[in-house]
């Protein structure tokens, strides 16, 4: 095949190369590859990957301005420059749906394509030809080649008589020595290829995990193992998507799993479907229920039959990137404090699997980022030393104080089982609601959670979507009015539970009791007691009171009352909590909580006076039950019986 015909070029030097590509890409040719050139000059090799590799992607990057020998007057190679990208545009315009030009130095074009987290299947590496520029290109476009891509190194042996730092193999033999172990050489000569192949310690297998390069069975004797994940997956009606989910956790790079697939009482081919994507894999369990217990019902009716330690429920619409496991046990493994979640970006595609938007879960500057360092954790051999570095820039702490929902949807998230276990509700089998808008308020409370702004899901939006159906954007909401409708009905009954299992709670929370159910409320603190004064939550505290009233003190069990209610609401509920009647402590509390408000009131209306003018607050009366007191401006000591 001529690659060039009816395009203009000046120089030719890379048809030789040509017989070597094909031998060593033929078998991935039609695969949608992502290739990465590095200096493309006049692109024939663009070219070749554009024709031979026809359903690939190609981004070029080179700067247009040419090396020192092609701006060097008098010299063979020297060049108008101008003229080279006008062939480059003009030879290359017939692809330019497949391609990305980026005009740029490669040091720049390079970092900006690991900030986006970009990927790249083959890289060309033929840029500048100073080693120090030889050695960098590499080393950065190394971190950007995914595992089994292959990485194609020019000039290795272009001008051997000129000084080392002016030619590129002085800077590819530091390259290779740099990242030993990490390749194999398919093909030394004027080019290095090499095809990476990382690996954390020549002594581990596979599968082992590793802390600071030797494997843990070394240290144990093989008594500790990785940690066993549960897919859990809950199929209603979903027959046309729930094949394409399966095999998507088939193809998990992190092999300590297991897989339950849950058919929740599906009407159309579901069960026919599944069992033939399951078949003769014993990782995978099936489960047919009569009746659908809602995604919710499912999930808590499942954890009694999985083992795994870190759990995550997979929507049957949706799609698993390969390295979503080993990502998301990473970072619980390494992250700086245990957390209840980690919840990762997505991919937002259409019903057919078109990416519409990415669904970013990128942490705000009152996070906590970064992972410890590698060599002091555990490592999984299939998360490599770049795409840790990567993992842990982009890994953050939620603060559990945070309200509001920061999490990505479903798929997206990762459970540690015992959290899920600990905020399991018993009762009635069916609960008609998503299992994360459950798991998430409540076990972020419970253990806090952590955000991977990496994408390693795909979320389908389609015509059934409840919580999405359009792609995510800052002015619009997302979902159904009636999902919104369900949505505080539900936020009704988990506060009711919380309440009602205090003597449960309390004590595991330790203090932190009374946040927790002001972060399921989902409401910002402002908010907060506009929510609390609505009649249905109202009767959910006064139904709860004496629950409440025995498992804190007085004065706790007054303040908090407090802190959220006041007038009528409050008494009502204070009396229902101490059997009917107000304590001295209480009205005592009720006092210093109104006297508390109104400083507050008088502090922000003195802010807002002119210089000079000041209002002074001097004495009021405050009547309770069949006593009254007299607040004096000498503070909340100055309470006297009237």
């Amino acid at each position: 095949m001529n690659y060039f015909d009816g395009k203009a070029f000046s120089r030719d030097w890379t048809s030789h190369h040509i017989p070597v590509w094909e031998q060593l890409l033929r078998e991935r040719a039609h695969e949608p590859l992502r290739v990465l050139e590095v200096g493309s000059f006049e692109g024939r090799s663009a070219l070749f990957f554009l024709q031979f590799l026809p359903n690939c992607h190609l981004t070029c990057i080179d700067t247009f301005e040419g090396s020192v020998e092609h701006r060097t007057a008098g010299s063979r190679h020297h060049t108008k420059m101008a003229e080279v990208e006008a062939r480059f545009d003009a030879n290359t315009l017939p692809f330019a749906h497949r391609l990305e030009k980026l005009k740029a130095f490669s040091i720049e074009a390079l970092s900006e394509l690991q900030r986006a987290s970009r990927r790249f299947d083959i890289v060309y590496v033929d840029g500048d030809h100073h080693a120090a520029s030889a050695f960098t290109d590499a080393q950065q476009s190394w971190d950007l080649l995914a595992t089994g891509g292959v990485m194609i190194l020019d000039d290795y042996l272009w001008q051997p008589t000129k000084p080392a730092p002016e030619r590129p193999k002085a800077g590819i033999d530091a390259f290779l020595q740099a990242r030993s172990g990490e390749y194999e050489i398919l093909h030394q000569d004027y080019q290095v290829i090499i095809r990476k192949s990382w690996r954390p310690s020549q002594h581990a297998a596979a599968s082992d995990l590793t802390i600071g390069g030797r494997s843990i069975a070394e240290f144990s004797g093989g008594s500790i193992k990785p940690p066993l994940v549960s897919f859990v997956v809950i199929n209603w009606n979903y027959a046309r998507y729930v094949g394409v989910t399966i095999d998507s956790i088939k193809r998990q790079d992190y092999p300590h799993f297991e897989c339950l697939v849950i058919n929740n009482g599906s009407t159309d081919d579901s069960a026919e479907v599944i069992a033939r994507h399951v078949a003769g894999d014993s990782r995978f369990t099936v489960a047919n229920l009569p009746e659908n217990l809602g995604q919710l019902g499912a999930a808590f009716w499942s954890l009694d039959r999985i083992k795994g330690g870190f759990v995550t429920f997979v929507d049957a619409d949706d799609v698993l990137f390969d390295n979503y496991a080993s990502m998301h046990v990473q970072a619980h493994l390494a992250l700086p404090q245990s957390v209840a979640f980690t919840s990762s970006s997505v991919a937002e595609t259409d019903a057919r699997g078109n990416i519409l938007a990415s669904g970013s879960v990128a942490g705000s500057q009152g996070q906590t980022r970064n992972l410890h360092a590698q060599d002091s954790v555990l490592r999984l051999p299939t998360v490599s030393h770049e795409d840790f570095q990567q993992l842990s820039a982009r890994t953050a702490l939620v603060p559990k104080s945070a309200s509001g929902w920061h999490w990505n949807p479903g798929t997206a998230n990762m459970y540690r089982a015992s959290h899920l276990r600990l905020v399991r509700r018993g009762g009635e089998a069916r609960y008609m609601r998503s299992a994360d808008g459950y798991f998430n308020f409540m076990c972020h409370g419970f253990g806090g959670s952590a955000l991977i702004d990496i994408v390693l899901s795909g979320y389908r939006l389609h015509g059934e979507n409840a919580f999405s159906n359009h792609e995510s954007s800052p002015s619009l909401r997302s979902g159904t009015p009636e999902y919104y409708r369900l949505a505080q009905e539900a936020t009704l009954t988990d506060i009711d539970f919380l309440l009602a299992n205090a003597g449960r709670y309390v004590w595991i929370l330790d203090g932190g009791f009374w946040s927790v159910l002001d972060l399921i409320t989902r409401e910002t603190p402002k908010r907060l007691r506009r929510f609390y004064c609505d009649p249905r939550v109202f009767e959910i505290f006064l139904a709860n009171a004496p629950k409440l009233a025995a498992e804190f003190r007085s004065r706790v069990f007054c303040r908090e009352i407090l802190a959220r209610y006041s007038g009528s609401q409050a008494r009502k509920i204070l009396r229902a909590g101490f059997g009917g009647k107000l304590k001295p402590r209480a009205y005592g509390e009720m006092a210093l909580s109104w006297l508390r408000r109104a400083r507050s009131m008088m502090r922000k209306r003195n802010s807002q006076q002119p210089v000079g003018r000041h209002l002074l607050f001097h004495t009021s009366i405050w009547e309770g039950g069949n006593r009254a007191y007299r607040a004096h401006s000498s503070g909340p000591a100055g309470w006297e019986m009237l």
